[in-house]
């Protein structure tokens, strides 16, 4: 506690100290800036006061007055604390000025010349946008102290001095007084802490040991609280995945039943029309056969289903023989030619997966062969790092070619299909086109699932 305490006091002290600080030394620069400017004002006005009277009369300073003016300002010693001086009219027109440029000339009055007119000294760092300046290119910010000069026989102004002190002895006087300001606070400060750490100390030894002895007999209530926390934490989980588990099997039930046989069952109601139409005995049998072994593929899924819920032998293929195995039963239901190209498909992956890819496929060449007559089938299946994606695409109906027949029902297919890529976390596109469609399916495989 005495070092939580020594920590928390450190900081509010601290905080304390430097607002103090700084509001002690910005107090004492203040002070400094106004004593320099009051000492030079004092100064300035004891020198310009007899030669700036004729400005009470005239316009312009006689050229004597500015004869011993250049005198004054070209002392080495006074130039190198004055650098510029300029002594304005009340008009804001400078009467003289040891930049000859400026002379005559009118600006708009500067802050400090209106306060110095109103009777107070002013001091200001110079600003450099003023008229005054960017005609003489100042790039040094001097302070301006600007002192009225009253009338020999009364109060009244009759022209205000401004000289351009350098800052550098200023500055150097004001880090000083900082300094020293700052010392005398950090050392107060510091007495403070020790004294306020002192007194915590011995009073957080006492605590420390009563806080010892409570801990130990809060241990072993505290781990029986965790066990019991930990086992309804296992418990609440078991019941959410049970319940996930539960939903997702429901799904793929659904899923299952519509993408496999009744995609099938539709597959052979399409075989009926062409089998009544048959102009011979042997375009009959053929038709008839192919509903044969559409509707036993159907019964044998529908079987494995309700047997097992899952595709038996799905389980000892790789992904890659899984989507052989979807085209090569399509392309023996159909008669049709299905293009397979695979990268990195030889690994082994859970069951809701490949059935997931196996459903993807035959749900892909189904709607292929029902709307594009099944040109130009091709199926692609590739695994980059931990990222599967497998694609079904065809070549569109030929020019010539009749519209597709069948129950409409490929739209709830490509749902059933949505649903359940989903609910594995991944995505599918269906791109449709008059040069063929595309359907894709994208899954990321990490997780562990490459592991299991």
């Amino acid at each position: 506690m005495s070092v939580q305490f020594l920590l928390a006091s450190s900081v509010l002290i601290l905080v304390a100290a430097a607002v103090a600080g700084y509001l002690i030394s910005e107090e004492v620069s203040k002070n400094a800036a106004h004593d320099r400017a009051a000492s030079t004002a004092l100064f300035m006005q004891s020198i310009l006061e007899p030669m700036a009277q004729e400005l009470d009369q005239a316009k312009e300073l006689s050229p004597a007055t500015i004869v011993k003016l250049d005198h004054l300002f070209a002392d080495e010693q006074f130039r190198s604390r004055f650098p510029y001086f300029e002594l304005w009219r009340p008009d804001g027109t400078v009467a003289y000025s040891t930049s000859r440029q400026l002379i005559g000339r009118r600006f708009n009055p500067p802050a400090g010349l209106v306060r110095a007119l109103g009777g107070e000294v002013a001091a200001d760092y110079a600003d450099l946008s003023a008229g005054e300046h960017t005609l003489r290119h100042f790039s040094t910010r001097y302070l301006e102290i600007y002192s009225p000069v009253r009338r020999a026989d009364s109060a009244a102004i009759v022209a205000v001095a401004e000289v351009h002190e350098d800052t550098e002895l200023l500055h150097q006087e004001i880090f000083e007084v900082r300094l020293s300001s700052w010392i005398i606070v950090a050392g107060a400060s510091a007495l403070i802490m020790l004294g306020l750490f002192g007194i915590v100390h011995r009073g957080s030894a006492t605590i420390e040991r009563q806080r010892q002895k409570l801990e130990q007999r809060a241990d072993e209530a505290e781990r029986v609280s965790e066990e019991i926390r930990i086992l309804r934490d296992r418990a609440r989980l078991a019941s959410l995945r049970l319940t996930d588990f539960n939903e997702k099997l429901t799904r793929g039930i659904g899923a299952d039943l519509h993408d496999g046989p009744a995609q099938l069952i539709g597959f052979a109601v399409l075989q009926i029309e062409p089998a009544r139409r048959a102009k011979t005995k042997g375009e009959r049998e053929q038709s008839l056969e192919a509903i044969t072994r559409t509707l036993e593929e159907a019964l044998r899924e529908i079987r494995m289903i309700a047997r097992s819920l899952l595709l038996p032998d799905i389980d000892r293929l790789n992904l890659e023989q899984v989507v052989a195995r979807a085209v090569k039963l399509h392309e023996a239901r159909t008669a049709t030619t299905v293009r397979v190209e695979t990268a990195a498909a030889r690994i082994a992956l859970p069951t809701v997966i490949k059935t997931c890819a196996y459903r993807f496929v035959q749900e892909g060449l189904n709607n292929a062969h029902r709307h594009a007559s099944g040109n130009d089938q091709q199926v692609t299946c590739r695994i980059d790092g931990a990222l599967l994606t497998l694609s079904v695409r065809d070549g569109g109906r030929r020019p010539g070619e009749p519209a597709p027949q069948g129950t409409g029902d490929s739209g709830l297919g490509i749902h059933g299909l949505r649903q359940r890529v989903e609910s594995l976390g991944g995505t599918l596109e269906f791109e449709p086109g008059p040069a063929g469609a595309v359907l894709t399916m994208t899954l990321d495989l990490g997780g562990g699932m490459l592991d299991e």
